[in-house]
């Protein structure tokens, strides 16, 4: 709604032609809507379609929109340090989404961000470090905000930094096992995802781990005789798929053979040994070491104390699914696709775990696993 007032002069903005802009009397969040698929909202200097282009804006973006042009075609917008116009037939009137504890989007940060995205900082506060930026449609879990509700704790690359809370949306989202309804083949007639060995690699060579399933893709990292790997799928001819340090790459499956008792990394029953399992709700993990030691890590609490792994039960049959005791856990592992519900990365295998509470009583734990 336009004040009553107008400013005390008036602004003209050189343009194909000069306008006039009132003021509002206080900027008022607008939300970016209705653009096509794969386009941007443009931020121009004048209320023109001819003015000079100086950014752009993503669908669902939020921004404080501080006046409009005489016949309020055009917004002026707060743009970074500076303002700019943006076609007003974009904008829709709406409060910022806020932030819940648990997982949450990141939205609202200009497609141009000169930061790269939203800033993850060390503390509650810009006077913070900046430690990581984080892009639009990002997931992220809260674990508790500030006093004040700006500034909200996340789970960053295995520890913890602080964001605004202006630029996150409240989600669900938790770790999700996604069965095929044909399991995948491998070439030695076991259903995919499993754990398999590196052999017939000589001990003085490595098996490379490229960027695409061809002996001409880019090199992203290798794997040494003997070592353990968790195959995703199949890929084409003999190369699968497979997750290495949080990026998907392939190997050519000559040089593996499915991990089994006879494997070092393996209890006698085939269930794999050195992997590590993660869930949001909140953020946790939980380590099977090759010494069968199992710790449970809560982001929030810290470490449990270190437990051992006492009992692995196969299938009827033998293989997957494994239930496993460990002292006070228990759960069940299961050669599966699984999603964390928050980045791209790939894992083999979906584990439920049990655990005591803290209260007297156990608590479900979902969430994913792959070999460390």
């Amino acid at each position: 709604m336009l004040c009553s007032f107008m400013p005390k002069s008036f602004t003209f903005i050189t343009a194909s032609a000069l306008s006039l802009w009132a003021g509002i009397c206080s900027a008022e969040m607008m939300q970016v809507v209705d653009i096509a698929d794969g386009d941007t909202l443009n931020v121009r200097q004048g209320p023109s379609a001819s003015a000079l282009d100086i950014g752009d804006l993503d669908e669902h973006t939020y921004i404080d929109v501080i006046g409009y042009n005489i016949d309020q075609t055009w917004a002026r917008i707060q743009y970074g340090e500076t303002a700019g116009w943006v076609f007003a037939k974009h904008l829709l009137r709406g409060d910022m989404p806020k932030a819940t504890i648990g997982t949450n989007i990141v939205t609202g940060i200009a497609a141009d961000d000169p930061d790269g995205g939203l800033v993850v900082r060390s503390g509650a506060g810009t006077e913070f470090a900046a430690i990581g930026a984080l892009r639009n449609d990002t997931m992220v879990h809260v674990i508790q905000q500030s006093r004040d509700g700006k500034w909200a704790m996340i789970g960053f690359g295995g520890d913890a930094g602080w964001v605004s809370t202006s630029y996150l949306k409240g989600q669900t989202a938790t770790p999700t096992p996604m069965p095929s309804a044909s399991p995948q083949i491998a070439s030695d007639g076991g259903v995919l995802p499993a754990v398999f060995t590196v052999t017939g690699v000589a001990a003085n060579d490595r098996l490379w781990v490229r960027d695409a399933p061809q002996p001409t893709g880019g090199r992203i990292g290798s794997l040494e005789p003997g070592e353990l790997v968790g195959v995703d799928g199949t890929a084409s001819g003999d190369w699968v798929q497979i997750t290495l340090n949080g990026q998907i790459g392939y190997i050519n499956s000559s040089y593996l053979t499915r991990a089994n008792e006879s494997s070092a990394g393996t209890t006698p029953d085939g269930f794999p040994l050195g992997i590590i399992c993660r869930g949001t709700e909140p953020f946790w993990t939980l380590t099977i070491a090759e010494d069968r030691s199992v710790q449970y890590t809560s982001l929030i609490n810290g470490p449990d104390p270190i437990t051992a792994l006492k009992q692995t039960t196969p299938a009827i049959g033998g293989g997957y699914p494994y239930d496993f005791a460990a002292q006070s856990y228990t759960g069940t592992l299961n050669s599966q696709m699984c999603s964390d519900g928050m980045s791209d990365i790939s894992y083999s295998m979906a584990l439920q775990l049990l655990k005591p509470n803290g209260q007297g009583g156990v608590e479900t734990l979902h969430g994913c696993c792959n070999l460390n």
